[in-house]
């Protein structure tokens, strides 16, 4: 006899157990067993790392530790956990009662089982308002006020949930403008959309302390540090007005980021340097709603390392905040085409921001609205009956 088989998604797996006809009312804890998760543990002692590995052997599934871990021959080790759900959920609780800080250690599993079985986020489009002259996909085509605030409804009427109004270009090499003119560009048209559109959350692109406070002032919702925290009263100043702050990951400035593209371990070192500046900002009083991380496509970052950044960018889902993306007309995206002109690059932008949706990424800043709503309403059609 001849026996028909076939792989079932991750995204399907309810609605596969459903369709066997599986008992409905136990069915939300038979999904534990059938959904697997890896789970990476850094930096752990040979002591601890062994115990990890005993407890996931017990239930049947398993640890990778470094192989210096058995003779104590490494300091530390990173583990991959990997099993079922159900397997993970009693790893957590044998670790609960074991020495050397694992009861802390079971929490954390606790969060990565908690955040994998949570809905898949909803989707937001940032549409992006360049006020600046010098801005690499657009710049100067909006410097004028009536003609920014044109565009920017033009965008909210083509389905964008989010507006970001920069001033200030942040492409590699770029002049500096003064405080005043970015004040003078953004306030006018921060005033003018929450007048006609009270609905629609609006973010300023910055890395001034004073147009952060004055766009606040004027009702945004959103700071969009791409410093990267250099300044800390960011985090103080978006406390004060209770509203949420992005932070993005970056090192060095405009002028000397291009060359500050050396990793070891470019998901990890990017995932614990925003860990590191998330923990800061709620430890110095910021509520964990008001903080978006954002992995900063293409600073600091060479095209490989962006398209890195791109394959794993599920991975800073764990870091149980809002991710945000920007990968719209990126050098990395204009390679693939192989253009230098940043507006053909749009339809693979398009891909991408489809890609990212499919990832679960909260944010998706983009140029072309129309296309990445496109992207979206596609998505939520080839997902409506996923889990």
């Amino acid at each position: 006899m001849q026996f028909l088989s076939k792989t079932v998604l991750k995204k399907f797996i309810k609605k596969e157990i459903s369709s066997v006809g599986f008992d409905e009312s136990y069915i939300n804890t038979a999904i534990k067993k059938h959904l697997f998760l890896s789970i990476k543990i850094f930096d752990v002692t040979p002591s601890q790392a062994t115990i990890i590995k005993q407890a996931a052997l017990s239930v049947g599934c398993d640890c990778a530790v470094n192989r210096g871990v058995i003779d104590c021959s490494v300091s530390f080790s990173d583990c991959i956990l990997s099993g079922s759900i159900c397997q993970l959920i009693s790893v957590a609780k044998k670790l609960e009662k074991q020495p050397f800080s694992l009861k802390n250690l079971s929490q954390t599993l606790y969060q990565e089982i908690d955040l994998a079985l949570k809905p898949q986020r909803k989707t937001k489009i940032m549409g992006i308002l360049n006020l600046t002259p010098n801005s690499f996909s657009d710049g100067g085509e909006f410097v004028e006020i009536d003609r920014a605030i044109n565009h920017a409804v033009e965008m909210i009427e083509q389905g964008a949930n989010v507006i970001d109004i920069g001033a200030q270009s942040s492409k590699p090499k770029a002049d500096l403008v003064s405080v005043v003119y970015e004040i003078e560009k953004v306030i006018p048209i921060i005033t003018a959309l929450k007048t006609a559109f009270k609905d629609i959350e609006l973010s300023v692109d910055t890395i001034t302390l004073a147009c952060a406070k004055a766009a606040l002032e004027a009702g945004c919702d959103i700071i969009n540090d791409v410093s990267f925290m250099k300044n800390p009263e960011f985090v103080n100043l978006c406390k004060q007005f209770d509203k949420k702050l992005v932070i993005m990951h970056s090192r060095g400035d405009f002028t000397s980021m291009d060359s500050m593209t050396s990793y070891n371990n470019i998901v990890d070192e990017i995932y614990k340097e925003l860990k590191e500046k998330a923990d800061f900002a709620q430890n110095n009083g910021l509520k964990k709603e008001n903080i978006i991380v954002d992995v900063g496509f293409g600073f600091a970052k060479n095209i490989s390392q962006n398209f890195e950044l791109l394959k794993r960018i599920n991975e800073f889902n764990s870091l149980s905040f809002p991710v945000l993306a920007g990968v719209s007309r990126k050098r990395f995206m204009q390679d693939v085409i192989n253009t230098k002109e940043p507006k053909n690059a749009d339809f693979v932008s398009a891909l991408a921001v489809s890609y990212l949706i499919q990832n679960d990424i909260e944010y998706i800043r983009t140029h072309n609205v129309q296309l990445a709503v496109d992207a979206l309403k596609f998505n939520e059609r080839l997902f409506e009956y996923s889990l």
